[in-house]
């Protein structure tokens, strides 16, 4: 009898377990894997501007998700990647540097947000703006004109 009691509720409470997981939403991914790199910009160009909107309205659920985009944007394509590594050549390393900068402090400033703790959503903002400006001043050029000349 307690065999069967035992057995019972194993059984109900992973059914239960299925059922849940198969009526609760399936989230879509927010944002492709891989973009070109001209619109993945143009994309966090308007990201960051939705955070700029949220910061001056102090709408937390806009910075979120406009954070959420920077830290979670899509990496560029294969041939994107190519034309950057050719391009930059031993400075790659720098620009990584720069991107998971901005990663990190885009998530961060997220975290901050999901807290409702202005303050450090603007400490990490400062530092993912100045992580896209890093890496603007420093490749933006190049990488334009090898986008032009290939």
């Amino acid at each position: 009898m307690k065999k069967s009691i035992l057995i019972f509720t194993v059984l109900a409470g992973f059914s239960i377990s299925v059922m849940g997981w198969s009526w609760y939403p399936q989230q879509k991914a927010s944002q492709p894997e891989t973009m070109s790199l001209v619109p993945m910009m143009q994309q966090l160009l308007k990201d960051i501007q939705q955070v700029d909107r949220g910061v001056f309205t102090e709408n937390f659920e806009m910075i979120k998700e406009g954070a959420g985009n920077i830290s979670d944007h899509p990496t560029m394509t294969a041939e994107d990647k190519k034309l950057v590594k050719q391009t930059l050549g031993k400075e790659m390393k720098q620009f990584v540097e720069f991107d998971m900068v901005v990663h990190h402090h885009a998530d961060s400033m997220r975290m901050a947000a999901v807290r409702k703790n202005m303050q450090n959503v603007l400490k990490h903002y400062r530092i993912t703006q100045q992580g896209c400006v890093d890496c603007h001043s420093n490749y933006r050029e190049k990488i334009s004109t090898a986008r032009l000349e290939k």
